[in-house]
């Protein structure tokens, strides 16, 4: 089974997950989960990003945090053979941080980065430097021809919600098509086959 994640956060350094979205997905089909936690401060140049307060994170989570959700995300996490993310190291600093608080050991046994397995293909060059840079996933899918109405037509299937980046529900079906795509036409992408 893959798991396809996002997560929104309080900041850049591993400090709490405010939003988890995440697609699983295996030989009989699809399902998705979507965790918004209560937290007691985001980073306000965070809040600009995601507009997620730590206030509308209350009402959202209906008060709920991690722990509270931490064994569900946990048996779903021991049942993945690969967990695919845009920018995985971020990611999983981010949930090894949240399984630690909780006592628990982030359970993902092989990971894959769609940022990083994508450099040699979208092959865009830095401003300053030599070399490409990482791209981004709106640029990974503009690359694959992936537009946002087909993201947006996604996110509304997979999570009957209707909402734009930054949200992780829309980065997260976003990955979705954009790895999707990649598999079918891209060298550094077909060794994900074999979980499926």
């Amino acid at each position: 089974m893959i798991i396809y994640l996002d997560t929104e956060t309080t900041g850049l350094n591993p400090g709490e997950i405010v939003q988890l979205s995440y697609i699983l997905e295996n030989k009989s089909g699809v399902k998705t989960k979507n965790f918004f936690f209560a937290v007691p401060y985001v980073d306000p140049f965070a809040v600009a990003v995601h507009g997620f307060s730590a206030e509308r994170l209350k009402v959202l989570s209906d008060g709920k945090v991690f722990s509270d959700h931490a064994d569900e995300i946990e048996k779903d996490f021991l049942s993945a053979d690969v967990v695919i993310s845009h920018n995985v190291s971020f990611d999983e600093a981010f949930l090894r941080a949240e399984f630690n608080r909780v006592g628990k050991i982030l359970p993902i046994k092989n990971s894959f980065c769609s940022m990083k397995k994508s450099v040699p293909i979208c092959k865009l060059s830095r401003a300053h430097n030599s070399g490409y840079k990482y791209p981004k996933l709106s640029e990974l899918c503009d690359y694959f021809c992936v537009t946002e109405f087909d993201i947006k037509r996604e996110t509304e299937k997979l999570f009957n919600f209707d909402c734009g980046f930054h949200d992780a529900r829309f980065d997260t079906a976003a990955l979705y098509l954009a790895v999707k795509t990649g598999i079918e036409s891209e060298e550094a992408f077909k060794e994900l086959k074999k979980y499926l």
